[in-house]
């Protein structure tokens, strides 16, 4: 029953070899060739209602970014999937952390990020070498998953071994000393195909495009893998086991400075950050879930998994400060930081006529303890008694001091939460054209803080849609849904309000949007028309101390985020020969009932966004890549004194495929990034703005079986 498959045979090799372990690289599964029919569009999702489901009988928007894509742009961060969703924008990317806007709220890093369907803490750059998908759910989804923020929620969906042997490796060669080797390994283990398993390794080095102020490099290095196991205990249950480690170490790069008066960067090619400053980054993640079906009705899927994350990260700039124990000189700061987070769910789905009427019924339970400790040192160095002595002596960079360091730290900084919810979903399918759904989340929250207070919340979420379907291949539908987000009592002891406990942040969405399969279905067309009300927002006004006790500020919860918008968006084929994923929005976001921001654009949202990326393959295995990403101006900061100017980058790309036999194919890719070399300010402030890297090229070789 065990004897060996070509499959165990090519792992065994790849583990027996140290030299593919310390080179690997990225590539996609061999059957995306037959998922090539669909040119980009997925017929099916698994975020909305957390088990599979069509996009006609979604009501909601859901934006998904296949392998394809992610393998045709070699893109190895999240933003860089990400940009292809024109609902997405990026926020900054200082101590070397990707942030995002959906529909305008910013993405919580504990909140917002799903790894196949359950909280995934995202503190660190994503190893994209391990999903085949990315699946963008848009608008609050307080129902399925509890704290969230109201923009919606990012689901990077893993690889999964396949049981047939698959092989891929590929090796990209970039700008700015770019190297990654990926190897890919899926199939079956044994005769019976009961047992099957998926190993993925990627080894990624690069050069910054950017120096750092003292004529040093800026560099990072990333090791990722990946084993994914799926056993068939029966006909009818299937476990499945994971565990992926990521290793990076980053020099860090905080952005530069703008020059307010010709809205460009302050030497965007220098990098402020000392040399010693970095960030080190180790996350392992691994769990098990069992499927099962428990007869012809119903189905199970419960699941456990634990994500540890260890960050050190060391800080200093090239930027002079006032002592506080006087005199000038530059900040130095240590850190250690430790999180867990352990998740844990059980999902009963029953597909089944009563009442006269078609019911699929969820019915599950989920868990998220989350844990958090840090260990921090500060201090100076380099200190003279004034800021030109102090440049003169430490200007041209230094190393790290020896004085400053976590170590020092004897007290732990700790918080913790945990996150539990029950939750009712029905699907009603009432005849061929009309359809209901409707929900509720019984959810608790409670947080501790690391002084030690606890807060504690219960949740009531509904959500509810309709959805008519006026030909087979089309709907309308309307929605409502919500979602929460914790809040802590107020902890300034100058305030009017101190010590009292504060109602968590809500979100309500109303929407109404429309799906279209065209083409003989090889078309995906989408479009909705949106508005979402973040509530319960904190509001910090000036009073009167004479008049209050000596108090000097109050704080209510009477601010509110509201953005409305249009979406649109097509996946699939043109033609026979052209393909293509493209997607805008125009959003209307602003402050309300807040005295200072009143009328104000939250940063880093843009009025209008666009994306677009298209193949046309020709018949001789050549295909050609043609990307274009618009972004609209942008406030650098919630005080909307300062405006980025908008730009348009144009991608492309070259691919030719020979066919060696009809299982083993080779590829040779070459993509272009900003063509044009158009110069542009990506996500953040106007005091760290992440520089747009100018024209740039990757070449790629791919074998695959």
């Amino acid at each position: 029953m065990f004897s060996k498959s070509p499959l165990a045979l090519v792992i065994g090799a790849v583990l027996a070899s140290p030299a593919v372990l310390a080179e690997t690289a990225k590539t996609d599964e061999h059957m995306v060739v037959e998922g090539r029919d669909y040119g980009y569009k997925a017929d099916t999702n698994t975020t909305a209602m957390r088990m599979e489901a069509t996009q006609l009988e979604t009501p909601g928007q859901v934006s998904v970014i296949d392998e394809q894509i992610i393998d045709e742009q070699r893109a190895s961060t999240l933003g860089e999937v990400l940009k292809n969703d024109a609902s997405i924008s990026a926020g900054s990317k200082s101590t070397n952390r990707e942030r995002f806007n959906l529909r305008g709220f910013e993405l919580d890093s504990g909140s917002s990020y799903l790894r196949d369907g359950v909280q995934h803490w995202s503190h660190y750059r994503q190893p994209i070498e391990l999903l085949e998908r990315v699946e963008v759910l848009k608008g609050p989804a307080g129902l399925l998953y509890g704290e969230s923020t109201p923009g919606g929620l990012v689901n990077m969906v893993s690889k999964k071994p396949t049981y047939e042997t698959q092989v891929n490796v590929s090796q990209d060669i970039g700008s700015d000393s770019y190297t990654r080797t990926t190897a890919d390994v899926s199939g079956s283990l044994n005769d019976d195909q009961t047992l099957r398993a998926r190993l993925i390794v990627s080894q990624e080095n690069q050069d910054s495009y950017r120096t750092r102020f003292d004529g040093t490099d800026v560099e990072t290095d990333r090791f990722v893998g990946g084993l994914f196991v799926d056993y068939d205990i029966n006909e009818d249950i299937m476990l499945s086991v994971h565990y992926d480690r990521t290793i990076e170490e980053g020099d860090l790069d905080n952005g530069s400075k703008i020059d307010t008066s010709t809205g460009k960067a302050i030497d965007p090619n220098t990098v402020n950050d000392q040399r010693f400053a970095q960030t080190d980054n180790d996350v392992a993640n691994y769990g098990a879930s069992v499927t099962a079906n428990l007869n012809e009705t119903w189905s199970v899927k419960t699941g456990i998994s634990r994500q540890f994350y260890e960050r050190q990260r060391t800080e200093s700039n090239n930027t002079v400060y006032s002592n506080k124990n006087g005199g000038y000189g530059y900040k130095v700061s240590d850190r250690h930081d430790e999180w867990t987070f352990d998740t844990a769910y059980v999902d009963f789905t029953g597909d089944f006529d009563a009442l006269g009427v078609n019911h699929r019924l969820l019915v599950g339970v989920n868990g998220l303890h989350y844990d958090y400790e840090r260990l921090y040192d500060s201090g100076y160095t380099c200190v003279n008694a004034t800021e030109a002595e102090a440049e003169a002596a430490c200007g041209n960079g230094f190393d790290m001091p020896s004085n400053v360091s976590y170590k020092n730290d004897n007290e732990v900084s700790h918080s913790e939460s945990q996150h539990y919810g029950l939750y009712v979903q029905d699907l009603v399918t009432l005849n061929e054209q009309w359809q209901v759904l409707g929900g509720v989340r019984f959810a608790y929250d409670k947080t501790t803080s690391s002084s030690n207070q606890e807060e504690s919340y219960n949740n009531i979420l509904p959500k509810f849609g309709v959805i008519y379907s006026p030909a087979s291949n089309g709907s309308i539908y309307a929605v409502y849904s919500e979602s929460f987000e914790p809040v802590g009592e107020i902890t300034d002891q100058d305030d009017v309000n101190f010590g009292q406990s504060q109602d968590a942040k809500k979100g309500t969405l109303y929407e109404v949007g429309t799906k279209w399969e065209l083409f003989d279905e090889r078309l995906f067309i989408s479009g909705a028309v949106f508005q979402i009300t973040q509530s319960n927002i904190q509001v910090t006004e000036d009073v009167d101390p004479n008049a209050n006790n000596g108090k000097e500020t109050r704080t209510s919860q009477v601010g509110e985020q509201v953005h409305t918008g249009v979406e649109l968006s097509a996946t699939g084929y043109l033609t026979n020969a052209l393909s293509l994923s493209a997607s805008t929005m125009f959003l209307d976001a602003e402050y309300k009932n807040d005295p200072e921001r009143e009328g104000k654009t939250p940063a880093d949202v843009p009025e209008f966004t666009a994306s677009i990326w298209s193949t046309y393959a020709f018949n001789n295995g050549t295909d050609v890549n043609l990307g274009v990403y618009h972004v609209g101006e942008r406030y650098t900061e919630s005080a909307n004194t300062f405006k980025k100017d908008a730009y348009t980058r144009v991608d492309m790309g070259i691919a030719h495929t020979i066919k060696y036999d009809e299982n083993l194919d080779f590829v040779a890719r070459f993509n272009v990034e900003n063509l044009f070399d158009t110069d542009y300010l990506e996500g953040g402030s106007t005091s760290g703005v992440v520089v747009g890297e100018g024209r740039n090229y990757m070449a790629t070789l791919q074998v695959k079986y």
